[in-house]
């Protein structure tokens, strides 16, 4: 009995202190953020293009990466309310806003990439916009890709839009393993009036391919882990 007692309460204080060692995304948003944008801020005064992608990925790499990502709510175009948390599967979550137009080739790219990984991962795309601009999107993607929104008029979304939409001020393709931890962050592509459809279609497929990729290697080494 005493033995139990013991083990139960190794348990508990292990439980407790893993809690208390949890970085959030969020609270690492939190914490350089401020730097980051004055780093930004001068770098763009100086027109230093290089030193504003160093300065993205460093920070990616060096704060937010191993993160626990937030458990936030969406709307599904059928306007049910979900909480991230309820995937089960690893997810890549890209953004959108109203106003951006995707990349040439981006939205073949994530279909075919749909058709190829959607039982293994989830492809969820997160439109800052209501339901009937989401609903209008979702008809150019296959059906295997999740559509959800999240209204910028909702005051009850003010946490999620500040960290996922306007902390970082860029559509993102966020990699998130089906235990909740960011694997990466990535920047969408733009468009380049000087290439083509095929070229960009290429470079979406690579960019979504090796994020999906590298989400499912991390999901092995997750499974092989006892």
């Amino acid at each position: 009995m005493k033995r139990s007692l013991l083990v139960l309460m190794f348990l508990t204080v292990s439980v407790l202190s893993a809690q208390e060692n949890t970085i959030f995304f969020s609270q690492a948003l939190n914490a350089h953020l401020p730097k980051y944008i004055q780093d930004v801020e001068q770098a763009i005064a100086l027109n230093e293009k290089d030193t504003i992608e160093h300065l993205f990925n460093n920070l990616v790499k060096r704060s937010l990466i191993g993160t626990y990502f937030d458990d936030f709510n969406s709307n599904n175009l059928g306007k049910k309310n979900l909480s991230f948390s309820k995937f089960e599967k690893p997810v890549l979550l890209i953004t959108y806003s109203p106003w951006s137009i995707p990349s040439k080739g981006e939205m073949p790219a994530l279909n075919e990439l749909a058709k190829e990984y959607g039982d293994q991962i989830d492809i969820v795309l997160l439109f800052w916009s209501d339901q009937k601009t989401a609903r209008k999107k979702a008809k150019e993607y296959h059906h295997k890709i999740k559509i959800h929104y999240v209204d910028d008029q909702d005051n009850k979304n003010t946490q999620i839009i500040r960290n996922l939409k306007h902390s970082l001020g860029l559509p993102l393709i966020f990699s998130v393993s089906s235990n909740e931890i960011v694997i990466n962050i990535e920047k969408r592509l733009v468009n380049k009036l000087d290439q083509t459809i095929e070229n960009c279609y290429a470079k979406n497929l690579a960019l979504y391919k090796n994020s999906i990729e590298r989400l499912l290697s991390n999901e092995q080494l997750l499974v092989a882990t006892p």
